[in-house]
């Protein structure tokens, strides 16, 4: 009897719908925090990365605090290739906090809200707390340190630094949290303007730029036809002015003859004959075109 008893309630269970099988509580393998003061926007974007537990029956049903004043930007499930797509949620205030019960499609999640941020002068304040709606196997903060902030203090203390695109990240030390453990991380820092650290930010190429970069073969196209058009444009000026100048260019005189030796306002020359045979010289002649002999230019 108890061996049927047994069966039948594994039958019943099973033949509930997934979503009421799957009422275990909430885990989160890991839960990446990030925390960027006055990056865009003169408040605290915090971007919450939140792993669900291998053991989560998809889709689940997550429920998650955020502070209550916090504009909520953006919630999102990341699919497998990387991408983020809207992911649907409600939100409802009780008390400092407002309660997002989102509907989760995929294991990985990411919530992005504005926090106010704390100003006294130069100085400023931030404190960041999650509340503890579930365990979590791993669990960090990263804080961006904002463009021409100094003297910057974060407790608990960051383990590591790095530096990406002129900015620098401080992580702390990954801890693990049971269902109900809060986590709270303070920042301080000096700041002498209210300039923002998304302007200080070198601007980099969709993809890298080369040769065959659309806008890249655009210019060099335009290049080409602006420098085939001026060759041609020099082409056709030089044939219209050579055809001009043939055209109008002053008729040439007739060649001159080349002078004779003596003096051009003489009279008609004398005839000069070889003394030597008596041939007669042609006028200009030195040398008897007969003999050989050297003529005598004497009358």
């Amino acid at each position: 009897m108890r061996k049927w008893l047994i069966t039948l309630a594994c039958l019943a269970y099973l033949a509930l719908p997934a979503a009421v099988r799957a009422q275990a509580p909430i885990r989160f393998s890991t839960v990446t925090v990030e925390i960027w003061p006055e990056y865009d926007r003169p408040s605290v974007l915090v971007i919450e990365h939140l792993t669900l537990d291998a053991a989560a029956v998809l889709p689940a049903q997550v429920t998650m605090r955020v502070p209550a004043q916090a504009q909520v930007w953006a919630v999102a499930v990341v699919d497998a290739s990387g991408g983020r797509i809207n992911a649907p949620y409600d939100r409802q205030v009780q008390g400092d906090w407002a309660v997002l019960s989102i509907t989760a499609n995929s294991s990985s999640l990411q919530v992005e809200y504005y926090d106010p941020l704390v100003k006294n002068g130069t100085s400023r304040r931030i404190e960041y707390q999650w509340a503890g709606d579930a365990a979590v196997d791993s669990f960090s903060v990263v804080f961006q340190q904002p463009a021409g902030a100094t003297d910057l203090v974060l407790a608990p203390a960051a383990q590591t630094s790095t530096v990406d695109k002129g900015l620098t990240y401080y992580q702390t030390a990954p801890v693990g949290l049971t269902a109900g453990q809060t986590y709270s991380l303070v920042a301080s820092y000096q700041k002498q303007n209210d300039g923002l650290s998304v302007s200080s930010m070198p601007v980099e190429p969709a993809q890298p730029f080369g040769q065959n970069t659309f806008g890249n073969m655009w210019i060099n196209g335009v290049t080409n036809v602006i420098l085939a058009a001026l060759g041609g444009l020099l082409l056709v000026g030089a044939v219209i002015g050579v055809i001009f100048w043939r055209k109008n260019r002053p008729k040439s005189a007739a060649k001159r003859r080349h002078a004779r030796p003596g003096n051009a306002e003489q009279g008609p020359e004398k005839a000069v004959h070889c003394s030597q045979c008596g041939k007669r010289a042609q006028p200009g002649d030195v040398f008897c075109r007969t003999c050989g002999e050297r003529l005598s230019l004497r009358s």
